[in-house]
């Protein structure tokens, strides 16, 4: 089953842009994460997790994350694989949307000025 959700939070990057060194460490760790709680929620009913996570940043400091996660597994007891993929991800988004809150305020990241 495919099912496609859009949440769109403004995190600062118009103001303080992100370069991709900085990016790909955060989505290596958003994957990461995002992994372990499928790993944790699914146990041993888990027998394939395929994952992918790609980041785009638009200008306007637009960050487009897609998350491709198929998982498959053993039928043990009544569980929705489609939740728990859901949850898994809406937890890993909510950490990287906290991360980068964080690092607007704490100065993280290049300095842009209006000046050519």
């Amino acid at each position: 089953m495919n099912r496609m959700a859009r949440r769109i939070v403004n995190v600062g990057l118009a103001e303080k842009p992100i370069d991709m060194e900085e990016l790909e460490e955060l989505l290596t760790i958003f994957e990461e994460k995002l992994r372990s709680r499928i790993e944790e929620a699914l146990g041993r009913r888990l027998e394939e997790l395929d994952l992918v996570v790609k980041a785009d940043v638009e200008e306007g400091g637009l960050l487009s994350v897609n998350v491709d996660v198929r998982a498959t597994g053993r039928f043990i007891a009544p569980l929705s694989y489609d939740e728990v993929l859901a949850e898994a991800i809406d937890e890993a988004a909510k950490w990287l949307e906290e991360r980068l809150r964080s690092r607007r305020a704490s100065g993280e990241g290049k300095e842009t000025s209006g000046v050519s």
